[in-house]
């Protein structure tokens, strides 16, 4: 009976814990989304929109005959530890979509099977008529590069008020023409959030 008791406790604890999978289908279901002071999939979602919508409307990707994106480096530069590919890959998802620019994986940096795959031109156990020839490698002419940035901002809490905290996150990103080496693009979308329990360095 000894065994059982804790068995149960442990049972009554776990079905407190309100875990629930969130249906990312479901706006109304989304914008219940618990608030966090952290960046999120929301952020990610309306960042990687609003930038591309942006530097699709200012018709810069027009004015590079048969453009072609790399992503040169997207650095995060808060106190949080993210990989910035969550927000590359939304972008570049858009992007494609689109049809105005296609998007270079072989760059050193990018996908390794394009140059790996070029190693095997002298293996004799491949069969060398499906390895890829010389010369067929396009060179992206347009680079994307930015910074995720974070600012925290104290704030003067109220007798009844539990925010103390402004974070506010900025995402500043600059597209470049690498033949010219100029910029043809560049904006910065702000997050800001308001709260407890910011994420501080």
């Amino acid at each position: 009976m000894k065994k059982i008791i804790p068995l149960t406790l442990c049972a009554i604890l776990a079905a407190c814990g309100g875990t629930s999978v969130v249906d990312l289908n479901d706006k109304e279901e989304v914008a219940a989304m618990q608030q966090v002071m952290e960046l999120e999939y929301r952020d990610w979602t309306k960042t990687a929109e609003n930038m591309t919508n942006s530097m699709l409307e200012s018709h810069a990707l027009d004015k590079i005959q048969k453009p072609v994106l790399v992503v040169s480096n997207i650095t995060n530069d808060t106190a949080q530890r993210f990989d910035t590919d969550i927000l590359i890959k939304k972008i570049h998802t858009t992007l494609m979509k689109s049809g105005k620019v296609q998007i270079s994986t072989n760059f050193p940096g990018e996908d390794t099977a394009s140059n790996a795959i070029r190693k095997l031109r002298t293996d004799n156990e491949y069969d060398q008529s499906t390895i890829a020839k010389e010369k067929t490698l396009i060179a992206p002419n347009l680079s994307l590069s930015g910074k995720m940035l974070q600012r925290n901002l104290k704030l003067e809490s109220g007798w009844f008020s539990s925010v103390d905290t402004r974070v506010e996150y900025y995402l500043q990103l600059t597209l470049t023409d690498l033949k010219t080496g100029l910029s043809i693009w560049e904006d910065e979308q702000p997050i800001i959030k308001e709260g407890t329990h910011a994420p501080t360095w």
